[in-house]
């Protein structure tokens, strides 16, 4: 009977001690490491929230350009440090023809808006439209925000006449439409080369160089100075070939200081001469899937090994949210609208 007792007490404690720890462990914080379908979501204003979506495939980013070039080689590191936080793997693929790279966003647009393609936007996309040349805007896509932003910078030869913009305006002034500038028609370089103009109210001889390598042109002689992505010139630069008279921008360009900005220069409105890249996906493409690839751009443009790489290539990341990048594209289509008539003359 006293070790039946014995018993049944023994059992009581042990049912009391069991409870115990399980309210214990119900009030205790969660302390273990979240899954990466928890990853935190960039909100409206920056702030993060946790999502449990996960994607069903790998994300595929169409560069709608030649690989190895301005456009693709940037994309590849970005995309591989999206990769680093995705669930899902990470690509570019190069999908070229069309105007401005219309091929490449045709696809996209016609994909099925799962979340798994996207299209790199160039700023040829709302250049193109405002020319007629594109049939579709921005608002026939969903928009998934901002990655990059580049500088144009204006050059000329190492040993030009020319050492500062100002001697490059005043030469325009003297001899009107005789000095010449390099660009490929219709592209951002070509509407710099105009706005340059026009606002210094100087007229400068237009030479195409599409179809030619830009650099010898100018190594060449055969054009007085270009202007093209820093990036593309940067080697130049530091070569000691070219001179660099200033870059399209309102900030200093890490590890060329000394080059004057438009700023500085006493440009105005030039902000969408900017070179930013973006992101787009196939309209209808669902927001939880748009919400967790804008993170992975937020994750990545802070990525400090990212900002490296680019800084290394005088690129910079720029992140933006759904909200600041549909916004932006909407002001910049309007600009460029406005900005046509430099080239139509309508």
């Amino acid at each position: 009977m006293k070790l039946r007792n014995l018993l049944v007490a023994a059992a009581v404690v042990l049912l009391v001690f069991a409870a115990g720890c399980n309210a214990a462990r119900d009030q205790a914080p969660d302390t273990e490491k979240k899954t990466e379908s928890e990853q935190p979501t960039a909100g409206k204003d920056g702030e993060t929230r946790e999502t449990n979506y996960v994607p069903s495939k790998d994300i595929q980013i169409v560069v709608p350009f030649a690989a190895g070039g301005a456009t693709d080689i940037p994309a590849r590191i970005f995309a591989k440090y999206m990769g680093k936080y995705s669930d899902v793997k990470v690509e570019v693929i190069n999908i070229t023809g069309g105007k401005g790279g219309s091929a490449g966003a045709k696809e996209v647009q016609n994909a099925k808006p799962d979340g798994s393609m996207l299209v790199s936007q160039p700023v040829a996309f709302p250049m193109m439209s405002a020319l007629g040349v594109q049939d579709y805007t921005y608002e026939d896509f969903e928009m998934v925000g901002q990655w990059l932003n580049s500088t144009l910078a204006v050059v000329v030869r190492a040993d030009s006449v020319y050492e500062t913009m100002d001697d490059l305006i005043a030469a325009a002034k003297a001899d009107p439409g005789q000095i010449s500038m390099g660009s490929v028609t219709s592209t951002l370089p070509f509407f710099a080369i105009l706005e340059i103009g026009s606002q210094r109210g100087v007229e400068f001889k237009m030479a195409d160089l599409a179809q030619t390598n830009k650099s010898s042109e100018l190594l060449g002689g055969r054009v007085d100075g270009y202007v093209d992505a820093m990036g593309a010139v940067r080697q130049f630069v530091d070569s000691g070939d070219f001179r660099c008279l200033g870059v399209i921008t309102d900030v200093e360009v890490a590890g060329y200081e000394d080059i004057p900005t438009f700023e500085e220069l006493g440009f105005e409105n030039f902000g969408y001469l900017k070179q930013v890249q973006g992101m787009w996906a196939p309209k209808g493409t669902p927001k939880e899937a748009i919400d967790y690839i804008n993170n992975l751009m937020k994750l990545a443009a802070e990525d400090e090994e990212c900002q490296a790489e680019f800084a290394e290539l005088a690129y910079k990341t720029s992140y933006m949210t759904v909200e600041e990048y549909t916004q932006f594209m909407k002001d910049t289509y309007a600009t460029f609208v406005e900005k046509a008539v430099l080239v139509t003359g309508e």
